[in-house]
């Protein structure tokens, strides 16, 4: 059995899950959180605290969890390799930027396996492109369940991006498969404290950001104010070079704020 798990926890359902799934094992479990400038920190950082907080007074934890390590992305070096795995995937199968910081982390922090969740839904770009590779192998750890890339069976730029992550037991599992099991470990009441949307407007979920519109596809309707849906029925109205050219401004705007930080 492993005996330490790295965990990429962003505060979300998906993350929150992988760690209340081995917090029942005898491991030590670090949490790392990746900042990169998004108006969301503040409320993902809140829903990290009380995640762990839950985890701590659960009479079942078997686990040590230890102090969330925090980085900000515009620490982590630039890495040829990578970015040109992650070109390619962006533009074959639409990989968000998160994979590429996220491979170059672990890499230069010497971290083999870092847990990263990547929830079972059609609209997950990066699970579907993971799922159809066929390099997806079953790792079955005494009781534990994860999964890795066979490097063999895998695409080169694909495995270059995951060389160094393992997938939690939520690769396999819907949202609503994690719920009902976060129930079962006795963690129902967490389940509303977890975090996911990228642009909150007044302390809720906009409805309109990746994350919100991946939930809203999903049948989470009940995560959502009456607003935030109204939001999204009027981004669906949007035409997609629109949506494009948000996300193009977005990309320019990180690369802005990496720059500066980088020049302090």
């Amino acid at each position: 059995m492993l005996e330490r798990i790295n965990v990429l926890f962003t505060g979300g359902l998906d993350s929150s899950y992988t760690m209340m799934y081995f917090s029942k094992f005898p491991v030590e479990i670090q949490p790392y959180y990746l900042k990169d400038n998004r108006p969301s920190e503040g409320y993902e950082l809140k829903a990290i605290r009380d995640i762990i907080t839950d985890i701590r007074k659960n009479q079942d934890t078997r686990a040590n969890i230890r102090e969330v390590i925090t980085k900000p992305t515009y620490e982590i070096k630039p890495d040829r390799e990578i970015q040109n795995a992650y070109r390619y995937m962006f533009k074959t199968a639409g990989f968000g930027k998160q994979y590429g910081f996220i491979a170059r982390f672990a890499k230069q922090e010497g971290i083999k396996g870092l847990f990263v969740s990547l929830v079972h839904t059609p609209f997950g770009r990066g699970n579907m492109a993971v799922r159809n590779s066929g390099g997806v192998e079953r790792v079955e750890d005494e009781d534990m369940e994860y999964y890795r890339l066979d490097p063999s069976k895998t695409e080169k730029n694909l495995f270059t991006l995951f060389e160094n992550v393992l997938l939690p037991p939520s690769f396999m599992r819907t949202k609503e498969e994690e719920m009902e099991e976060m129930k079962k470990l006795g963690f129902e009441d967490s389940i509303k404290k977890t975090w996911f949307c990228y642009w909150p407007v007044d302390g809720e979920p906009c409805g309109t950001c990746p994350p919100c519109r991946d939930l809203i596809r999903d049948g989470m309707t009940w995560r959502f104010t009456k607003e935030g849906l109204k939001r999204y029925e009027e981004d669906q109205k949007v035409p997609a070079w629109r949506h494009k050219l948000r996300d193009y401004k977005l990309t320019l705007s990180d690369k802005w704020y990496e720059f500066k930080m980088r020049m302090g």
